[in-house]
């Protein structure tokens, strides 16, 4: 596939594809679960999961108005079954800096430790954490999540997450799927 690299993404590059409309209908999501549903010929399924960072548990939970909703994280995106594996998908497209940006991308990495945190509880080679992180400032934050995926704590479970741009998903689910 012809997939543009995250560093390209950009604020104007956004603006001109054609299905982009306003940045408020979801329609980076769903040009990221289009390509998804290509490279994996699968089809994403909804899902409500959230994990819990006090006791790193996973949970379908809706909403967080209850009165621990801040113990969980944010939903994820889609969720796919192929061949007994499960791949729990985290959409993002983060173009442009500024304030904003950074408070996100901070939220994203204790969401991408949490999904490390469970798997090290958790212990199954089954479970798949994708983190797309499109977009240029994505791009410009990536050693955050390196240094994050990077930690000797992780050694053993780091294989089951991915983060990075949609046009590196490409290789790391051909490589999973050996």
């Amino acid at each position: 596939m012809n997939i543009v690299p995250s560093s390209e993404q950009t604020c104007k590059w956004r603006r001109i594809q054609p299905w982009f409309k306003n940045g408020r209908q979801s329609e980076c999501e769903k040009y990221q679960i289009e390509i998804i549903n290509t490279i994996t010929q699968s089809t994403c399924n909804k899902t409500k999961q959230r994990i819990n960072i006090s006791n790193l548990q996973f949970k379908d939970q809706y909403n967080l108005t209850c009165d621990d909703g801040y113990e969980y994280t944010e939903n994820f995106d889609a969720l796919q079954i192929i061949k007994e594996k499960t791949f729990f998908f985290n959409l993002k497209m983060i173009c442009g800096q500024g304030g904003a940006q950074t408070r996100f991308l901070r939220e994203v990495y204790w969401f991408i430790k949490s999904q490390l945190d469970l798997l090290l509880k958790e212990n199954t080679n089954n479970v798949y954490f994708v983190n797309i992180l499109d977009g240029d400032e994505c791009y410009k934050n990536k050693n955050k999540f390196e240094y994050l995926l990077k930690k000797e704590k992780y050694d053993t479970v780091r294989k089951n997450v991915f983060c990075g741009d949609m046009y590196s998903f490409q290789s790391f689910f051909s490589d999973v799927n050996k």
